[in-house]
């Protein structure tokens, strides 16, 4: 070959390559991942492509101008090794993101972005696990080579150039520079994923598959290069100043429910807890037999929902009232330094000391520094266990059970009234439970299960001993989970039904039982827990009373949509329309999507749950970029 037209011709083939190692990744991720979607067809695949094309596009930028420049050292042999390289760089970055995807998919239930790097930069956690994820996932190293051996193979056999070197004419070098320039816009056009107005983004996959397989579509280096620069969001005005208040304001009164006014507030954080695993919310059937005990004694939320998906995202949501409406977490976003009045805080303005306890790592995920910051005096990490050694469990930090008698011992000596927040960590990868305690508790079919057991038998032990504490009976209890994780039933699996966490209040006096049917979240905690002690002062929180009579739903954001579920109804919004709506009490799978077929009655709830969402996504969005999370003092 010697034309320039054979340099277009070799560049099309390694594209090519690129586009092939892309839909093998694709395969693999559903593959690993197949139990999370639901009637996958081969269309999903051909509009992956597009999305494919905008991460081609960039990683492989670099390919495409060496092998276009209109210069004749383009046929020298030390100038084909480093379009080996540019090659290989890209491909190996492209399959490198996509694996990750493989394994923590399970966990996320979303395609990577950027922030998964952020948190492995916040505290060392990520490289203590790291030998356990090299055992666990070996498969993913596996995958790795085999992609890139099919990548290097491929190269070899159809893309060896057999340019010589020849004379160049300025008639040769204006040409070469035409086809450079006609590619590079052409490339230009890729990265936007088209001639549309706007460049193609994450939220633009809902146009092809309903929101359960969206991940399909997408790929981790798209979604990863799409929030590579996000930090920001961005001032809305949906409604006018005067509008919004009557809208949706997240300016609460509280209205003092009072008779547990002074008890003592505890809250157990569990992590990974699905409402999936726990009997008592699903007629019996789940892995925790003292949860279910302590539910028949307790005020049980049987339709509570996390605010978020990850632990890092949860603080915010469950002590402070703040979801996450945002790709990045609030703790690691721009929005972090911002005041902030916390359920601790509120407490302690009541005369209460406040604490927060995690047996992993000081500084995971920021946990830290954010509990200061919304009024814990005190923070209690590894660091401040003494038997660290003996009860380490080689990953994550301290096992349950001898962590939470260390936590029964702690509240033992503090001043009452108090409150006090510990986190559990055994429920988590790598899933590990003491040797004393392997084989006790039943091991389902996902291998968190068995931790689940052991984290209950754990709680059992814990109230054990508290329950001869003098502070025992002065005590609100709260239990809930940072987020779910994997499951089996394919309610759990949805959009909606994957933010089901166990939520109940525990009172030993007895007089806090009962059922709440309605829509529970998160960040209805901080407005919930202040009525019961007795608060009747404004707050800020994104959540509502459970006690009032206020409107009761529950919102989160994914994939670049928010969802919101008000009653029956859920509802997927992309930020400028409603994109998907089910009925639940219909369509608990979210199987029939309805924004193209409602009746009149539907028609007049969308607008109104519309409404409502686009009002807290402008109070929310304003009030974190205009630092206005607190209440002002005129």
């Amino acid at each position: 070959m010697n034309s320039y037209l054979d340099n277009v011709i070799l560049l099309l083939k390694k594209l090519g390559i690129a586009f092939l190692i892309f839909s093998l990744s694709r395969i693999i991720f559903l593959l690993f991942n197949t139990s999370h979607f639901s009637d996958v067809s081969i269309s999903l695949f051909f509009y992956g492509l597009r999305f494919d094309l905008v991460s081609i596009a960039y990683l492989f930028s670099p390919l495409i101008f060496l092998q276009l420049i209109p210069f004749s050292f383009r046929n020298y042999k030390w100038y084909n090794i480093l379009l080996s390289t540019a090659f290989y760089l890209g491909i190996t970055i492209s399959i490198s993101l996509n694996l990750i995807d493989v394994a923590y998919f399970d966990f996320t239930l979303k395609r990577t972005t950027t922030d998964f790097f952020r948190m492995v930069g916040t505290g060392d956690d990520f490289f203590k696990l790291l030998p356990h994820y090299i055992v666990d996932f070996w498969y993913n190293y596996i995958l790795l080579v085999v992609l890139i051996y099919i990548s290097r193979f491929l190269l070899k056999k159809y893309c060896q150039s057999s340019i010589t070197k020849i004379s160049y004419s300025l008639k040769n070098y204006l040409f070469h520079t035409l086809i450079f320039i006609a590619f590079s816009g052409l490339t230009v056009i890729g990265m936007r994923g088209g001639l549309q107005h706007k460049p193609l983004s994450i939220i633009n996959a809902g146009q092809y598959a309903k929101a359960q397989n969206i991940p399909i579509i997408l790929n981790t280096p798209f979604t990863t290069l799409q929030t590579l620069f996000m930090g920001n969001i961005d001032l809305i005005e949906y409604y006018s100043e005067e509008e919004i208040e009557t809208v949706y304001s997240p300016v609460k009164k509280i209205k003092s429910k009072g008779n547990h006014k002074g008890k003592n507030v505890v809250i157990i954080i569990l992590e990974s807890f699905a409402k999936e695993y726990v009997g008592g919310f699903n007629n019996g059937k789940g892995y925790t037999p003292f949860i279910d005990s302590l539910l028949t004694e307790s005020y049980a939320f049987t339709n509570a929902f996390a605010n978020s998906g990850r632990s890092i995202e949860a603080l915010p949501c469950i002590l402070a009232g703040l979801p996450q409406l945002m790709t990045i977490p609030y703790t690691l976003s721009n929005y972090a330094g911002n005041q902030i009045t916390g359920l601790p805080k509120h407490l302690k303005n009541e005369g209460y000391n406040t604490s927060f306890y995690h047996g992993g790592a000081n500084g995971t995920m920021g946990f830290n520094g954010f509990v200061g910051v919304i009024g814990v005096d005190n923070y209690f990490g590894i660091n401040e266990y003494t038997n660290k050694d003996k009860d380490y469990d080689g990953s994550w930090g301290i096992f349950d059970e001898p962590y939470l008698q260390y936590f029964a011992n702690e509240l033992n000596i503090k001043p009452e009234p108090f409150f006090s927040a510990l986190f559990t960590i055994s429920s988590h990868h790598p899933y590990t439970i003491p040797e004393q305690h392997k084989g006790k508790f039943p091991k389902g079919n996902l291998p968190l299960h068995e931790t689940i057991g052991y984290t209950d038998y754990a709680l059992k032990q814990f109230f054990k001993t508290a329950k001869d504490m003098p502070w025992f009976k002065n005590t609100l209890f709260v239990f809930t989970a940072d987020h779910s994780a994997q499951s089996n039933a394919n309610f759990y699996k949805t959009r909606y039904g994957r933010y089901a966490v166990p939520f109940f209040i525990y009172s030993s006096t007895g007089n806090l039982k009962g059922t709440h049917t309605e829509q529970f979240q998160h960040i209805d905690i901080t407005p919930t827990l202040l009525s019961l002690a007795g608060k009747s002062k404004p707050i800020i929180s994104f959540g509502n009373n459970a006690f009032d009579d206020s409107e009761k739903f529950s919102v989160q954001f994914i994939n670049n949509a928010y969802q919101i579920t008000v009653n029956n109804n859920f509802l997927i919004f992309d930020g400028k329309k409603t994109i998907n709506y089910y009925e639940l009490a219909t369509d608990s799978v979210l199987s029939n999507n309805l924004i193209n077929n409602l009746n009149p009655q539907q028609l007049i709830d969308k607008n109104n749950i519309e409404k409502l969402l686009k009002g807290i996504i402008q109070q929310y969005n304003n009030r974190l970029i205009n630092n206005q999370l607190t209440i002002q003092k005129k």
